[in-house]
């Protein structure tokens, strides 16, 4: 239904982008700053919230004058969406595999914790239809779709609460992107700690296929999102204005195969995996330029 709708609103911006005798139209401009957060359940028994991380947006745009009041909107948008992510188990666990000391598979549970701060780039097309209340303020509402151009993320993971005291504590960097990330099986810069009485490396930074144990093929988002728009614009003078606008997924951004429980598992360590739905939710404040 959601999908058959975003579609007749595409199809009715072709039909618009081609205006009529009489018809009137505008070029814009518009650029601006996003506070944008991930939306969706968290898991049970542990600390895990989802915050709101900034961004930027910029692009063109065509409009049609239906009326003098009315107009339908077609944009081009680079836009920056994202949220900063926080994770916190008492009981959280690692799974530990060293091939040279024999080992595989073997679980520690200790108190950790996941920061990361996302930072997804989609180039976008909203279309709105624009309605005109005065001359100052203008009323807008429509839908978006987004590729996905460069999804990236950077935190920290820590594990036994970071208490280099203990045996198998660590902290590891994050750094992720995963539409380049490879699987990396030696890097010079590594942290060792002692296992079960046997040495064992670790990755003091590790990419985005390490850190999800390569259950994700290419990224831990998917390519494409959609959702809606609404927002207000207020004209400061003919052509330059200020707008305000939410946009809403409605689509799960997130892969069900990078999707699992940070706290429990199933039987012989198997992965316990969620099928949540995480949604985008994104606020701007643009200046834009109508000519």
């Amino acid at each position: 239904m959601i999908r058959s709708g975003l579609l007749l609103l595409f199809v009715m911006s072709l039909a618009f982008g081609n205006p009529l005798k009489g018809q009137s139209f505008n070029f814009g401009i518009r650029a601006g700053l996003a506070q944008s957060k991930f939306t969706g359940p968290v898991e049970e028994g542990v600390l895990e919230e989802f915050g709101f991380s900034g961004g930027f947006h910029f692009g063109i745009n065509f409009q049609v004058n239906i009326t003098e009041v009315l107009g339908w909107r077609t944009e081009v948008m680079y836009t920056q969406m994202g949220s900063s992510y926080r994770m916190k188990a008492d009981n959280g666990y690692y799974i530990f595999n060293d091939v040279r000391n024999n080992i595989q598979n073997l679980v520690f549970r200790s108190e950790s914790e996941v920061n990361l701060d996302h930072s997804n780039a989609y180039v976008q097309f909203p279309q709105t239809l624009n309605l005109r209340l005065t001359k100052k303020i203008e009323l807008l509402g429509g839908a978006y779709i987004g590729f996905l151009i460069s999804p990236v993320a950077t935190g920290t993971f820590s594990f036994g609460g970071g208490d280099l005291d203990l045996e198998h504590s660590f902290v590891q960097g994050l750094d992720f992107n995963y539409y380049t990330d490879p699987p990396r099986l030696t890097i010079p810069d590594r942290i060792l700690i002692r296992v079960d009485g046997a040495d064992v490396d670790l990755l003091r930074t590790v990419d985005s296929r390490t850190f999800w144990q390569n259950n994700i093929e290419q990224s831990r988002f998917k390519s494409i999102d959609y959702g809606l728009i609404v927002g207000a614009s207020y004209y400061l003078n003919r052509g330059l204005y200020l707008m305000g606008r939410m946009e809403y997924g409605m689509s799960d951004v997130t892969r069900n195969s990078a999707d699992y429980s940070f706290s429990t598992l199933g039987e012989n360590g198997a992965l316990i995996f969620n099928n949540d739905i995480d949604r985008n939710l994104s606020f701007q404040l643009s200046l834009g330029f109508k000519f």
